[in-house]
């Protein structure tokens, strides 16, 4: 078990990669907390978990709100005692060509993507340097590094906050690993979840799909399960002397 005894925050947990991590974690030990908007989706996971004998706890939180984080984290430390792990995945998108992207849809996706790990980082941040030890992976994406192939500009607004994420694992890497706090962050490639199909048609999601896996030396797109399994590594005490790291899981 290499998370044995370990307490994880997975935000955005209620589905997809953050639903993957959750369960991937707890599998290696960690007891649980699955954070999502969506009260429905968040109930589900920490059923399934609970049902596979695992120790979960599901707390509602958005993450663009500062107050609320703090709560999070409060709650994690009154049911679990401690936090040891923090996933930032919480994010999401607004697919629009960049002539036509409005004040709402950059300041909508900022917000939840670049704030709301801000948030997050800041508010694990005491507990885990009193205790000397923490393990913060955030989600990224290779929009954040420059590759997408989406047309020129149609996800601006999405690629600025995915960079400023790497930026901001940088920045804090720096900050927190004197305190034996591991900050990394990993870039997924496409991933094949719901997530895709917020802003696109199903015909637009297909094309994506099939020009994705065609540019990808691996021929595929990816699974959740791809992330999970790179995040448990960085969560791990395997990955104690990686710090500031972006890894990058897109199939080449």
């Amino acid at each position: 078990m290499r998370l044995e005894g370990k307490v994880a925050i997975v935000t955005g947990s209620g589905a997809g990669i953050g639903e993957a991590i959750a369960t991937r974690m707890a599998q290696e030990g960690a007891r649980i907390v699955v954070n999502d908007v969506n009260v429905e989706r968040m109930n589900v996971v920490v059923g399934q978990l609970t049902a596979a004998g695992f120790d979960a706890l599901a707390c509602k939180a958005d993450v663009t709100k500062r107050a609320e984080v703090r709560d999070l984290v409060a709650t994690t430390i009154a049911k679990f005692g401690q936090v040891d792990i923090l996933v930032n995945n919480a994010g999401v998108s607004r697919h629009r060509p960049f002539m036509q992207m409005s004040d709402e849809d950059w300041d909508f996706v900022l917000a939840i993507d670049l704030k709301g790990v801000f948030n997050c980082i800041q508010a694990v941040a005491k507990p885990m340097m009193e205790r000397q030890y923490g393990k913060i992976v955030n989600i990224s994406s290779v929009s954040g590094m420059g590759g997408s192939a989406d047309p020129p500009g149609a996800n601006a607004n999405y690629a600025a906050a995915k960079a400023g994420v790497i930026q901001l694992t940088k920045t804090c890497a720096a900050q927190l690993g004197p305190y034996g706090i591991n900050v990394n962050c990993i870039a997924p490639g496409t991933m094949q979840t719901r997530f895709l199909y917020a802003t696109r048609s199903p015909e637009e999601v297909e094309r994506h799909l099939q020009l994705r896996a065609g540019n990808c030396a691996m021929r595929r797109v990816g699974r959740p399960e791809d992330i999970a399994n790179a995040a448990l590594f960085l969560a791990s005490d395997e990955a104690s002397f990686i710090i500031a790291h972006v890894l990058a899981v897109n199939g080449g």
